[in-house]
């Protein structure tokens, strides 16, 4: 909802590039990691670190989500940005450096570089936690961008590999270890000009009309409209502390208020408010939010599910036009395209509830779909070329799928929810697609394991 009180400043033609930067810079330290999981395997091969990975980044990563919804002051705003962006930018350099330069396949390696995936996991609950809380603010225009702008970063990822891939052919450890620095470093260089960007427009006009809808508390020992009160404000919108704060006499009006309306109501009211009160601080808050939107936090859950119950693992584990080295990523790209344009779709597409319930409830049958691509190659004997085209298909939709659904999750929820909650809504949407991806890798083993009842035995 935007604010009637004044009008919004005009966009720059730039405004959506900048957004789809910010969705590039929310995702882009940990997809690199994803996308060298290769260079990994080769130094910590025991560790197996295309499973491992994932788990180790969800203990911290899950943890501090959650305390960034239920403990709202917890960081500000501001700092969540710039922190997640200078934290992806620190363990891009140091977690491949570590693991070059410890003794391959050694327990001290796999100890070390497994606690910086541990510690990284902070890092991205800060920078995707924040993103989503910031974006929710703005238009669903701008909401569809930055989506979008977590797609191409999986798509230029993929491509830089490609190219690093083909510049530098072989595999020498020497050629693993440059082709690591330049895609690491090139990466690093993406998130430099993101945390300018973030620099540079966080204060902005544009983004403070925003920012500025949100309740800030007043102190009671500033007088009422002064210079003083307004540069107080100023300060904190500068901090990036948008959730509103409730003083101590609002709360006990309210609180006398509801109490009031709870006995003329049977007293229903007064033993939500009591609930409430149990819950206290931002769980209220929380509480709140959840019960308004707690179907799309559900259906955030499902979408992840079934997204990496089929891929990377499934997905990538099929023979593609015997494409060999480049199968992985020949794979990865094509998910990150389709993902990128059903992001974009969104702006066409009805946006409610329900459209939204169908288009995620209804790519359920990919589960099947891919399993069945299995025992055609493997028991029909269907020709390499044919079951190839039917994968593509298959990652094509569950991406379009996606897209749609994770981009109509966070455009519809905070339209769902007050102005001071949009922020928590965006927050808790991002929580919810953590554990998502956290159930979906459980479920890619069972998966997994029932493709294997159709694998042909070498």
């Amino acid at each position: 909802m935007e604010d009637q009180a004044a009008e919004p400043p005009k966009r720059s033609c730039g405004t959506q590039i900048i957004f789809i930067l910010y969705g590039v810079a929310s995702l882009l330290g940990w997809n690199a990691l994803l996308t060298k999981l290769d260079f990994f395997s080769h130094f910590l091969a025991g560790m197996n670190p295309s499973v491992s990975f994932s788990f180790l980044n969800f203990i911290l990563n899950i943890l501090f989500l959650f305390l960034l919804i239920i403990k709202k002051d917890l960081f500000s705003l501001k700092f969540q940005l710039i922190g997640g962006i200078v934290g992806s930018i620190f363990f891009l350099i140091a977690i491949p450096t570590t693991t070059m330069l410890l003794p391959k396949d050694s327990l001290v390696n796999y100890l070390v570089t497994g606690g910086l995936v541990v510690l990284m996991g902070f890092i991205n609950a800060l920078a995707s936690g924040g993103f989503f809380n910031f974006v929710s603010y703005f238009p669903l225009e701008l909401i569809v961008s930055f989506s979008a702008g977590q797609g191409f970063s999986g798509i230029v990822l993929n491509i830089l590999e490609y190219i690093v891939l083909f510049a530098l052919k072989g595999e020498e450890e020497k050629l693993i270890i440059i082709r690591a620095w330049i895609f690491f470093g090139i990466s690093s260089v993406i998130l430099v000009v993101c945390l300018i960007l973030v620099l540079l427009n966080y204060n902005s006009e544009f983004t403070r009309h925003y920012l500025g809808k949100i309740n800030l508390e007043k102190r009671s020992d500033i007088p009422e409209g002064s210079l003083i009160e307004k540069d107080a404000l100023m300060n904190e919108e500068e901090q990036g502390i948008i959730n509103d704060k409730r003083n101590v006499k609002d709360e006990k009006d309210k609180s006398k208020e509801k109490e009031i309306n709870a006995e003329s109501d049977g007293g229903q009211e007064k033993e939500k408010e009591e609930k409430n009160k149990i819950a206290g601080g931002g769980c209220s808050s929380f509480v709140v939010i959840f019960k308004k939107i707690w179907d799309l936090n559900l259906l955030m859950v499902y979408i992840y599910i079934v997204t990496f119950a089929l891929f990377p693992g499934a997905s990538i584990g099929q023979n593609l036009f015997n494409l060999k080295e480049f199968n992985s990523n020949t794979i990865i790209i094509i998910y990150n395209i389709f993902d990128t344009v059903g992001r974009y779709l969104v702006k066409v597409l009805p946006k409610t509830k329900l459209f939204n319930a169908i288009i995620i409830l209804g790519r359920s049958i990919l589960l099947f779909t891919l399993v069945f691509n299995w025992y055609c190659q493997d028991k029909l004997n269907v020709p390499l070329p044919a079951t190839s085209i039917l994968l593509i298909l298959n990652v094509a939709l569950l991406a379009i799928t996606n897209g749609i659904g994770t981009t109509l999750c966070f455009g519809i929820a905070p339209e769902t929810v007050e102005d001071e909650y949009k922020g928590l809504a965006g927050t808790s949407l991002s929580f919810f697609l953590i554990v998502g991806i956290f159930l979906g890798s459980c479920v890619n083993f069972g998966v997994n394991a029932i493709i294997s009842t159709f694998k042909k035995k070498e």
